[in-house]
């Protein structure tokens, strides 16, 4: 009897088998060999796609104005896409031309199927008459891109010197600060192609954020990532950098959406990135402009999921430089067997006075060194009213930048901590709520320091005594995480 029924359940599952096949095999599959094409006006591409079980092909929707830019070719498994040269918003538009002549720059390409089942598949694929800007010539671990609605391309086959070679099989994306930032992501004849539209309120400002792409081997493991930093900022604009001791500096932090302290939003947006001493990958900043929380901003996949920050102690496996290329999303805490650096050996050659394969700053940038910060003051004299600024404009007597006061990612666990607290919690007999300011200013140096330390630029502000300072050569552990400022390569 048990053999009767084991042969009957047999008999089942080989009978669900069978229908699930045949399901998936009446159902059919369909894709494009990309998700994007990007062209200049009246440029032409063929693009190939997939499919199975598919017995007929049709262009089932196009953007507007693209009705005689589309040929379908079955028996090559492609379609030709042939931009159109006259669009709704082109100035030319309104003179006199034909409403039908008028074209969409972007839009999607429907492709549609029927499998041998009956079944209607489609496949999509956007295309944009947009610029392409190829960065492959600007080596970094940082791209700083600032024009909105554009494709960019970048070698996925080096690492951040341009030089040291990568067995890159395929890009995804590690992390983002926001849902599809970075859209349209594909890796094609070694390079990295990627677009990003406009801001949803001003469509004529880039959709800003931050985002980590990485490059997988053929096994799938991490071996490289590069930080996109999209902002409608240019260092090489007027006002764009400032002078200070001799080093062009950005007049804001790796990583930020702005520099300023007008408004609690302006705040959180020019915290920026926080960096562990020595890593060139960031992690990103708080989500509340106070930061009294620890609480990271949240990061997103390329399926708009949520994506985690984890910690990890250092050891002999996972503080290692190789560890942290694989690892960005972990924050490598200090520990007093490491003395409280995140790197094991205590490597103090991954930064330096000249641009390492570790550097995060963009192309032509490198952290910057202590003397950068060199003889910075307070411009102007801090009042009470100072304490919710989170931040001062500092000068050399000459020139001036604000810097905000975004604390540090702690050593130890890696939360965000920006409470500048002087006074001994144990004294009882002061008010530690009013005398506590909540925030201080740390940005690291590319100086190696010694042993498990680096110099530290550091400031801070205490509100009952309206006082501060502000030092430029502080040794901190190297498992804290702190803001950059990048200086020009000389």
């Amino acid at each position: 009897m048990k053999r009767f029924t084991a042969f009957v359940a047999l008999v089942l599952l080989a009978a669900a088998t069978a229908v699930s096949c045949s399901k998936d095999k009446d159902a059919g599959k369909l894709a494009f060999d990309r998700p994007a094409v990007f062209l200049q006006p009246g440029g032409t591409a063929t693009v190939g796609f997939s499919s199975t079980d598919i017995k007929s092909y049709s262009i089932s929707s196009k953007p507007v104005g693209w009705d005689d830019a589309i040929v379908l070719d079955e028996g090559a498994m492609s379609v030709r896409i042939t931009a159109p040269t006259v669009f709704e918003d082109d100035a030319r538009a309104d003179e006199g031309t034909e409403e039908e002549e008028k074209a969409e720059r972007s839009g999607t390409l429907t492709l549609a199927g029927i499998s041998f089942g009956g079944k209607r598949v489609t496949a999509t694929l956007f295309v944009s008459v947009s610029k392409t800007v190829d960065m492959s010539d600007r080596p970094a671990n940082s791209y700083l891109v600032n024009g909105r609605e554009c494709n960019y391309t970048f070698d996925a086959m080096h690492k951040g010197d341009g030089q040291s070679a990568l067995a890159t099989a395929s890009v995804d994306i590690v992390w983002q600060s926001k849902t599809n930032l970075i859209q349209y992501l594909s890796l094609d004849d070694g390079k990295v192609s990627f677009y990003v539209g406009a801001d949803e309120d001003e469509d004529d400002r880039i959709d800003e954020g931050n985002a980590l792409i990485g490059a997988y081997d053929a096994d799938g493991t991490l071996i490289w990532s590069w930080h996109v930093w999209a902002a409608d900022y240019d260092p090489d604009a007027e006002g764009g950098s400032v002078v200070f001791n001799g080093y062009t500096m950005m007049n804001r932090n790796l990583g930020a959406l702005a520099n300023g302290n007008e408004t609690t939003d302006e705040i959180l947006a020019s915290y920026g990135l926080y960096y562990q001493w020595g890593r060139k990958d960031p992690f990103i900043g708080p989500s509340t402009y106070r930061a009294d929380n620890g609480s990271s901003a949240s990061m997103y996949n390329a399926k708009s999921g949520t994506v985690k920050l984890e910690s990890v102690e250092s050891d002999a496996e996972t503080g290692t430089a190789d560890y942290a290329v694989q690892h960005p999303l972990e924050y490598i805490t200090g520990t007093a067997d490491s003395d409280y650096d995140w790197a094991w050996s205590h490597d103090g050659a991954l930064w330096g006075e000249s641009k390492t394969v570790n550097d995060p700053c963009p192309y032509g940038w490198r952290v910057a060194p202590s003397k950068a910060f060199e003889g910075l003051t307070i411009s102007g004299t801090p009042a009470a009213a100072d304490y919710d600024k989170f931040g001062w404009t500092l000068t050399d007597d000459v020139s001036h930048s604000f810097f905000v006061g975004a604390g540090r990612r702690r050593y130890d666990n890696g939360t965000i901590l920006n409470i500048y607290n002087p006074v001994p919690a144990e004294a009882q007999s002061r008010n530690t709520a009013t005398e506590a300011q909540p925030w201080e200013g740390l940005y690291w140096t590319s100086d190696a320091g010694s042993g498990a330390q680096s110099p530290a630029f550091y400031f801070w502000f205490e509100k009952k005594t309206s006082g501060g300072s502000v030092e430029y050569e502080v040794p901190y552990a190297r498992a804290n995480g702190m803001q950059v400022r990048c200086v020009r390569e000389k």
